[in-house]
C-alpha cells in the first residue's frame, strides 16, 4: 500500500472516528455533523430521499446495498421511521415519522453533480476525482465547476456556481479572498483535508465504503503573498478585523475595486471564512441565504475529523483502561495475549499484502479460526 493510500485511509477513519458505531445517534438529535448511508435497497427511486447513521447501516442495513455520503451536517438518523415502510429501526426503534429539519438532495440516491449522474459512472470512461461543495453539500465533476479548479497539492473549500448565486453577497469576498489558478502558487504545500472523492472500487456497495474525503486548505500567515487570490502582502484588509465588531466588513470590501468574474464555482483557502463580517445586519443575512453555519468554525470538515481524532482513544488506551482493576500478573497476562494477538494480525495483513490479494469475509474467518485451533494447541 503506497503513502497516498494511507493517508486516504487515515482520513476515511477520521471521518466514522466522529461517528458512534454501535448506537443510533438519533437520540442525540441534530447532529453537526456525522457520516451519513443511504439505503438503496429500502428508499429506491420515486419514493422519499432518507438516511441514515453509521450504526444503523453496519447493523439494521447490514448486506443491503449501501451507499456512503459521507458527512453531512445538522442530520438526523431516519432509519425505521415513515420514511422506511415496514422496517423498523433494531436500535432505536422509537422515532418521529420525518425528521423535518433534515436537508436531502439527489446524493441520497447515489446521484451528483449538475449532471446527475452516479459515481462511479459506468458510462464515463474518465471517472474524474469529484469535489465537495460546502454549502450544498453535493459533489462535482471537475469539468462541470463552470471555472477551471485550482492545480494544487494543498486543497481548499470549494462553493459551486448554484451556491454561489443563492448567496450573492459571497461574491464580494471572492473579490479579494477567494484562490484564483492564476494566484496558485502563494498556496500551502501541506495537505490537510483531501477533498477529493476517488475511485476505489467506490460505487454504491454493499456495507463497505469508497474512498471519499473533505476539501480544505491549510493554514497559512495572512501576509504570506498570494495565498488569497487578489490579496496583495501584507493583507490589505487587517485593519477591518479591529472594526469587525462594529463596522459592516461587508460595505467597506464593496467600497474596494477588486471585481472578478461573477460566475462559476468559487475555491477558497481555508482561513477565509474568519473575515466574514459578524455585525447584525449581516448575521440576518446569513440565515435568510441559508448559511449561518459559514460562521462556524467547527463545521469545516478539518474540524470534524481533527475533533475525532483527538476524541478517538488508541487501541493501548482502551486496553489499558479496561485491565486497570485486575492485579498485576493479571495485567501482564493479558497484555502478552494482546501483544501476541496484534503480531499475529499484522503478519496476516503483511502476508496478503505481498501476495496482493484482497482480504475477504471468509479469508478473515479462516485466520481467525486458525488462531484459534494454535490457541488451543497450545494450552493442551
Amino acid at each position: 500500500m503506497d503513502q497516498c493510500a494511507v493517508d486516504e485511509l487515515y482520513e476515511a477513519f477520521a471521518v466514522l472516528a466522529g461517528s458512534d458505531p454501535d448506537h443510533c445517534s438519533y437520540p442525540k438529535g441534530y447532529m453537526k455533523r456525522q457520516a451519513v448511508f443511504a439505503c438503496n435497497t429500502c428508499v429506491q427511486s420515486g419514493m422519499d430521499p432518507a438516511g441514515v447513521c453509521l450504526a444503523c447501516a453496519n447493523t439494521c442495513h447490514d448486506g443491503h446495498d449501501i451507499c456512503e455520503l459521507y458527512t453531512k451536517r445538522n442530520f438526523r438518523c431516519d432509519c425505521g421511521n415513515e420514511k422506511f415502510p415496514g422496517f423498523t429501526c433494531k436500535l432505536h426503534a422509537d422515532k418521529e415519522g420525518q425528521n423535518v429539519k433534515n436537508s436531502y438532495n439527489h446524493n441520497y440516491f447515489g446521484r451528483f453533480c449538475s449532471c446527475d449522474r452516479p459515481y462511479p459512472d459506468e458510462d464515463d470512461q474518465v471517472n474524474e476525482e469529484m469535489i465537495q461543495c460546502i454549502v450544498c453539500e453535493d459533489w462535482f465533476h471537475e469539468k462541470h465547476l463552470q471555472a477551471p479548479a485550482v492545480d494544487c497539492e494543498a486543497l481548499m473549500e470549494m462553493i459551486c456556481a448554484r451556491c454561489m448565486t443563492r448567496a450573492p453577497f459571497l461574491w464580494t469576498y471572492a473579490d479579494h479572498f477567494a484562490v484564483s489558478p492564476v494566484n496558485k502558487e502563494g498556496l500551502c504545500k501541506e495537505q490537510t483535508d483531501a477533498g477529493v472523492m476517488s475511485d476505489e472500487k467506490g460505487k454504491c456497495f454493499h456495507t463497505s465504503v469508497h474512498d471519499v474525503s473533505s476539501v480544505s486548505l491549510c493554514s497559512q500567515p495572512e501576509e504570506t503573498s498570494g495565498a488569497a487570490g487578489r490579496m496583495s502582502s501584507p493583507d490589505p484588509v487587517t485593519h477591518l478585523q479591529l472594526s469587525k465588531a462594529t463596522q459592516c466588513v461587508l460595505n467597506e470590501l464593496k467600497a474596494k475595486d477588486a471585481a472578478r468574474a461573477r460566475a462559476g464555482s468559487v475555491f477558497w483557502p481555508y482561513f477565509w471564512r474568519a473575515k466574514l463580517c459578524t455585525c447584525t445586519d449581516c448575521k440576518r443575512m446569513y440565515v435568510k441565504t441559508g448559511v449561518p453555519f459559514l460562521l462556524d468554525e467547527s463545521d469545516t470538515l478539518l474540524a470534524h475529523e481533527e475533533k475525532a481524532k483527538a476524541e478517538t482513544l488508541t487501541s493501548e488506551d482502551l486496553l489499558l483502561s479496561c485491565i486497570s482493576s485486575l492485579n498485576h500478573v493479571q495485567q501482564l497476562e493479558i497484555i502478552h495475549q494482546y501483544n501476541e494477538l496484534k503480531h499475529e494480525l499484522r503478519e496476516f495483513l503483511q502476508q496478503s499484502a505481498d501476495q496482493r490479494q484482497d482480504i475477504t469475509p471468509e479469508a478473515f474467518r479462516e485466520f481467525l479460526e486458525e488462531l484459534q485451533t494454535r490457541k488451543r494447541r497450545r494450552l493442551n
